[in-house]
């Protein structure tokens, strides 16, 4: 019990709770009300308590929720999409039946690019929408890296602090630019000429879009795969570096004064010890944060991507093969969203796993 209240004192002295209040008015906005299940005095008063700090129950049930709702809006979708393609196959009925086909072709046109504007507005949602969780998501890690870094160096990781601050500072900022920027107006480029592709009778520009859709997703893993690896490299070497130096500090305590040189090494201890404790914690937090961030866009991406592959599939034997294959490459270009989303929030897990795992002994 005694050593609960030392780290909730500890706790509440070291960290900024308006950064805290901060992150999770931002995140209780987006997640629908999800992320204020979680907090980090809760995830404290669990780990002192050896409780767990999820609720089972509660979170399979908010997931249920979610899931059924977005798939009852995404069958909407599908119902709309679907009479275009059984009018558009009418359509193409009819003009076989007749001599003259410029009505039917003209109205097969408009049809097709009704079912594109669908397709486009439905996707700029999309796209919106995983715009607003990256931008989320490095928001919180703006104002979660300050307050780690201030407890790591709290923990006697000087060295590490000082130079992971700016470098991941840095990175997360350089990732959001490149993303907003580059990666994600490419996936939109590409899905518009994807859409193009359906009015056209030969593949004009279908590789071309599978080409910046791949070169978009490509970018953004090896985005991933350097700075995780920097990060990574940069800690290991720090980290050796401030054991050594806290070694010494411990041994010069203990040694060279006497009798109060032990208590001060057991007093410093626990102190670190608490504050390594404080980092877990907050760092915790901050990952439970960042996958509720990307759970509760992803669930919906995920729904419409399936809906647009299930469309397509139900459409072929309705309508012409360009507009069915052109559907099932919008499911693509949604699930390629959704795995820029994915790559995003694993990059940022790892940073603050890089900073949790520093100083833990």
């Amino acid at each position: 019990m005694e050593y609960q209240q030392i780290l909730e004192e500890q706790f509440n002295n070291v960290v900024d709770q308006e950064s805290l209040s901060s992150i999770m008015e931002q995140a209780g906005d987006v997640t629908a009300g999800i992320a204020s299940n979680f907090s980090a005095e809760n995830i404290l008063a669990a780990i002192a308590d050896g409780r767990s700090i999820f609720d089972d129950q509660a979170i399979i049930e908010d997931i249920r929720s979610l899931f059924f709702l977005e798939m009852k809006s995404a069958l909407i979708l599908c119902v709309q999409i679907l009479t275009i393609c059984i009018v558009i196959g009418l359509l193409k009925g009819l003009s076989s039946s007749f001599s003259s086909k410029s009505v039917s072709e003209i109205s097969m046109m408009i049809c097709s690019m009704v079912m594109i504007g669908i397709c486009i507005t439905n996707f700029k949602t999309t796209y919106q929408l995983a715009a607003d969780s990256v931008n989320t998501m490095s928001n919180t890690m703006e104002i979660l890296m300050p307050v780690m870094i201030g407890i790591l160096i709290s923990t006697g990781s000087a060295a590490s602090g000082t130079i992971l601050s700016p470098m991941i500072t840095g990175s997360i900022t350089g990732v959001s630019f490149i993303l907003k920027t580059f990666v994600l107006p490419a996936l939109f480029a590409a899905t518009i000429l994807t859409l193009i592709n359906c009015l056209t009778e030969k593949d004009y520009v279908n590789k071309l879009a599978k080409l910046i859709r791949n070169a978009a997703v490509t970018l953004t893993g090896l985005l991933l795969v350097i700075l995780a690896g920097i990060i990574n490299l940069q800690g290991l070497l720090t980290d050796a570096s401030d054991g050594l130096l806290l070694s010494t500090a411990r041994y010069s305590l203990s040694t060279f004064i006497p009798i109060v040189g032990g208590f001060t090494s057991d007093t410093v201890e626990l102190f670190l010890r608490c504050m390594s404790t404080i980092k877990s914690v907050v760092g915790v937090f901050g990952i439970i944060i960042i996958l509720i961030l990307l759970l509760t866009p992803l669930i919906k991406i995920m729904v419409i991507a399936l809906i647009y592959k299930i469309t397509g599939a139900l459409a072929e034997p309705m309508t012409d093969s360009k507009i069915s294959a052109g559907l099932n490459e919008m499911g693509s270009c949604v699930i390629s969203i959704g795995a820029i989303m994915f790559f995003t929030a694993l990059l940022f897990i790892m940073f603050i796993s890089t900073i949790i795992k520093i100083g833990g002994s």
